[in-house]
């Protein structure tokens, strides 16, 4: 989640006096910005780094990857991209805004957060309409829309839902369809993120500090990119994931409300692990919005405030660590909720150690035979 918005950012001595004429709110947000922000961010970046890596780590070695992995390894893959770049962006709050490293780096930098927020968006759409049409695909019935036309309208302008024409969605639920939809949806992100390449830079303001931030010099140049930014990574998938996650829980009751009647639960419907990965992918996604909700929503209360104030810009910054949180918090999600994903997990470390003694034997056998 990118903490450079053109409207809350760049925040000078100067204008904290001039907002509230305290030194007392200036020291505390002084302190906010440079020693508790950055210390929060590290933290949370350190452990997401962690449990992404042994997110990614499981899935590959894994010899069966299924779609649901395959939805939960790209979230992964954004999260550490975009945490190779969080030591920058944490130096240059600890050093009150200023930034050492350069115009380039500034754009590159700002770009992998901003990729960030455009494919975690995209592909928890993705994975919402997934499990949608995962419960519609066990109960066998053909459905009006919401899936082929969607993942095209999803690559060109994200997250529109329409109704097409009928189809089976077991037709879109195959490995290497999945792997094309990611891929679709990371040139997409690439594409949509865009006016970050072209207004992010390394700016001098008239107080001498250099910071990285956007380079938008009119009033409505910053109303349009905010709107763009929350509504394309935001605000646009929150209704279809809403409105997928309605259907699948009115699905799963319809079923219930069907066995009860029939006094027994059909075998030809995996209920347990159906149940346990919607779960999980709800989870997931409650996260993404509890974590993204606040954010935003500052972002667009901030173009109506004419004056800011310290329980805005304190609001400001914790919705920066409840945005960041989500990459930390998304794989202990996996690894806690999915039980296959443990043992998977189990086995790949047990794998791991069985070829690290089997190495140490032959160095062994080696040694021996040499004397």
């Amino acid at each position: 989640m990118s903490e450079f918005q053109p409207s809350c950012q760049n925040s000078t001595p100067s204008l904290f006096n001039r907002s509230w004429n305290g030194w007392h709110c200036y020291q505390v947000l002084s302190a906010a910005e440079t020693i508790i922000l950055p210390s929060l961010i590290g933290i949370i970046c350190s452990t997401g780094l962690v449990g992404n890596i042994l997110i990614v780590f499981t899935v590959i070695r894994t010899q069966k990857k299924t779609i649901p992995n395959i939805y939960i390894c790209n979230p992964a893959i954004a999260d550490l991209v975009h945490i190779i770049g969080m030591p920058f962006l944490i130096h240059q709050w600890a050093r009150g805004g200023e930034w050492v490293f350069g115009s380039p780096l500034c754009t590159i930098i700002t770009s992998l957060d901003t990729c960030n927020q455009f494919t975690c968006s995209a592909i928890m759409t993705a994975m919402s309409l997934d499990r949608y049409n995962f419960h519609f695909a066990i109960k066998n019935i053909k459905l009006n829309i919401l899936s082929l036309f969607y993942y095209i309208v999803v690559i060109c302008f994200y997250w529109y839902l329409a109704l097409v024409r009928p189809f089976r969605p077991t037709h879109l639920r195959t490995r290497s369809k999945t792997i094309r939809v990611n891929l679709c949806l990371w040139v997409a992100s690439l594409i949509l993120m865009f006016p970050v390449w072209v207004y992010s830079k390394a700016i001098k303001f008239k107080d001498g500090l250099e910071s990285c931030a956007f380079d938008l010099t009119s009033p409505d140049d910053v109303l349009w990119y905010t709107l763009y930014l929350t509504m394309t990574t935001f605000f646009f998938p929150l209704p279809l994931i809403i409105i997928c996650y309605i259907l699948i829980l009115c699905y799963t009751w319809e079923m219930y409300q069907q066995n009860k009647k029939a006094g027994s639960y059909t075998t030809r419907i995996p209920r347990q692990r159906v149940m346990r990965l919607t779960k999980m992918v709800l989870a997931l996604v409650s996260v993404f919005v509890v974590s993204a909700a606040l954010f935003h929503v500052i972002q667009l209360m901030n173009l109506q405030v004419s004056q800011l104030t310290l329980t805005f810009y304190v609001s400001y910054y914790v919705s920066i660590c409840f945005s960041y949180a989500s990459s930390s918090i998304n794989p202990f999600l996996y690894i806690l909720l999915s039980g296959n994903f443990q043992k998977r997990l189990q086995w790949c470390t047990n794998m791991e150690v069985r070829m690290a003694e089997r190495d140490v034997n032959v160095i062994e056998n080696t040694l021996k035979s040499s004397f």
